[in-house]
């Protein structure tokens, strides 16, 4: 828009310079021909014509430099603050504030301990309560902090998009020649992570196109393999949608769930997830809840369905974790327990992060050997203060994550769980992971000599470059 503005006025300084240029050589070649050279006087009136055009052009530029006021500094986008990035801010401060509310006091409950060996039954059983409550206090202390800290994560990462404009010109020429309506083009990078493009479109005149095809003109646009994101429409109509492309992944993961319930049980305690989130991580995740049968799965199933909901709205694995700690305590009588094992798999780069609380040891087979990722941590619900245990491991094309409850390893002999489970892992011939979780869990079965004493859950993931 400015450059079309300076180009306007460059265009009316010329027109002003050529009328008064034609002006006064008309005026000079007028009163030449009452003279008697005529060839002179004709000459000078154009000579004088051109001198006052240029001038004219000269001087218009010169005083339309001079009116033009000075642009002003631009300011640092960090100073400017977003009225809905304020009101974030406000918010976080009033979560921050409400969490020291509810903190207890740790001066007085320590007090109150030193005292125990001198009271009652009555004031022993005063002081039980007072500890729940305190604790309690401390569980709902710590959700209000994390949602601060969530608050201050979000206006800091949500206004501080880059978006190519260039880019988004360039998509919506190309799209509108495949005979897509553009509504929307959104190109951005967000910090330390891959691009990201959002459309928003419809075909025209009963059309129906591809969104593989529409992928592949992102890609060629943006000279980087595109793919759409995991629930995407296979084809856009004439209804207006909106599809997310992300950059293609390295690697693809399959996986493969085998389960065996507890003797004299209908359903099994345990719980798994697996799913792809769109920052390009495949997370995998396997909770067993305390004890069998129905209580135990519906603890498990409200760990799962907690972790995903969480991770889905773009909390962290840690926040995920201390705040299904915090819900386990404050809902629970004190017998409400479930571990957390989860394994996160960045399909770009192949880092795997561990993440387990009270969890069983996982498994990683790499050619001819087997690795264990082990954890002495307590499970979920039993303290407020959670323990987590993470562990990063460089995954490579064709090793398999093995995942188990601690029923598949209780079923093995004592004293060499662990190493009887590396050495059945590598007699398995297979490489497929369905395969593979159906193998092991027959081998484990065949040592116990009646019936599963516990819910068995073994969860294989195996992993190739594409």
């Amino acid at each position: 828009m400015k450059w079309d503005e300076e180009q306007k006025g460059t265009g009316y300084r010329w027109l002003y310079g050529i009328i008064a240029g034609c002006c006064v050589t008309a005026m000079q070649i007028g009163v030449g021909l009452l003279q008697t050279d005529q060839h002179f006087v004709i000459m000078m009136g154009i000579a004088q014509g051109t001198l006052v055009c240029s001038l004219t052009i000269l001087c218009g530029g010169i005083l339309e430099w001079l009116m033009t006021p000075l642009p002003k500094e631009e300011e640092d986008e960090h100073l400017i603050l977003h009225p809905a990035r304020e009101r974030i801010r406000d918010y976080e401060l009033a979560f921050q504030t409400l969490a020291g509310s509810f903190a207890p006091s740790v001066k007085m409950g320590r007090e109150r301990f030193c005292q125990q060996a001198a009271m009652d039954t009555a004031d022993k059983i005063e002081l039980l309560w007072n500890t729940r409550l305190e604790e309690n206090r401390e569980a709902v202390s710590q959700q209000l902090m994390e949602m601060a800290h969530i608050m201050g994560d979000t206006a800091e990462h949500v206004w501080d998009l880059h978006t190519d404009e260039r880019d988004e010109e360039s998509l919506r020429k190309k799209l509108k020649g495949m005979g897509l309506q553009v509504h929307s083009v959104l190109v951005y990078e967000p910090d330390n992570k891959k691009r990201e493009v959002y459309l928003t479109l419809s075909a025209r005149r009963r059309q129906c196109v591809a969104v593989k095809d529409v992928a592949e003109a992102v890609s060629r646009i943006l000279d980087k393999p595109m793919m759409p994101a995991r629930d995407s429409r296979s084809f856009v109509t004439g209804e207006k949608i909106t599809v997310l492309f992300l950059e293609r992944t390295n690697f693809e993961v399959l996986y493969g769930v085998k389960k065996a319930v507890k003797n004299k049980e209908q359903i099994s305690g345990d719980n798994f997830s697996v799913y792809t989130r769109k920052e390009g991580q495949l997370l995998a995740s396997l909770s067993d809840g305390m004890g069998s049968g129905v209580k135990a799965y519906r603890e498990s199933e409200r760990v799962i369905d907690l972790l995903e909901q969480f991770l889905e709205a773009g909390f962290s694995k840690e926040t995920a974790v201390r705040m299904i700690n915090s819900a386990l305590l404050i809902h629970s009588d004190g017998q409400s327990f479930s571990t957390i094992d989860m394994c996160s798999i960045n399909l770009y780069s192949g880092i795997c992060e561990f993440l387990k609380v009270g969890a069983s040891t996982t498994f990683i087979r790499r050619d001819h050997q087997v690795e264990t990722i082990s954890s002495t941590s307590l499970p979920a619900g039993v303290f407020h203060q959670l323990d987590l245990e993470t562990v990063n491991k460089k995954l490579y094309d064709g090793d398999m994550v093995i995942m188990v409850t601690d029923g598949v390893l209780d079923a093995l002999p004592a004293g060499r769980q662990e190493e009887l489970m590396k050495e059945i892992i590598l007699k398995c011939p297979s490489e497929s992971p369905q395969e593979v979780a159906d193998y092991l869990l027959e081998r484990a079965l065949d040592f116990e000599k009646k019936a599963p004493s516990d819910d068995m859950t073994i969860l294989a993931l195996g992993m190739w470059k594409r």
